[in-house]
């Protein structure tokens, strides 16, 4: 196959896809109704907040689980 056929096969996959992309980015416009807009600012600090409170919790988690362990390591080597 010559490389100019690989090419032309490329191209024709290229816009099959730009066309199934159009008809999705269409459908989707449809579904979503035109007065809605992206989350604000304020809604993505507010999941920014969470992840952070995550982190914490599971700094505290790890850290009273490394403390737990030392005290049982501690106890094991004075018996």
């Amino acid at each position: 196959m010559a490389l100019q056929e690989r090419v032309s096969k490329l191209e024709g996959a290229y816009e099959q896809v730009d066309g199934r992309l159009s008809d999705l980015r269409s459908d989707m416009g449809e579904v979503r109704p035109r007065n809605e807009q992206p989350p604000r600012r304020d809604e993505h600090h507010r999941f920014d907040q969470m992840d952070r409170r995550f982190n914490n919790l599971y700094l505290l988690i790890g850290g009273m689980w490394a403390t737990s362990i030392g005290a049982i390591v501690g106890f094991a080597l004075t018996l």
